[in-house]
């Protein structure tokens, strides 16, 4: 009686770590899925470009965290 009890908890553990692999390869594959969308996009389509925005002089970026 004994025997069948260990070997059903080896079954169950083995289970267990066959689940554990399946699922840390379907989390890979979705990382690469993810990443591989990720480069699809380019920088123009998240980040809105700068249109020549006139840079501060150091006395009015003062001037602008003082007043506000």
């Amino acid at each position: 009686m004994m025997k069948k009890t260990v070997s059903r908890t080896e079954g169950m553990q083995e289970w267990l770590r066959s689940e554990i692999e399946k699922d840390k390869i379907d989390v890979e594959k979705e990382k690469l899925k993810f990443l591989n969308e990720i480069k699809q996009f380019k920088k123009e389509d998240i980040v809105q470009p700068v249109v020549n925005k006139p840079k501060l002089t150091l006395w009015e970026k003062i001037k602008k965290i003082i007043v506000g």
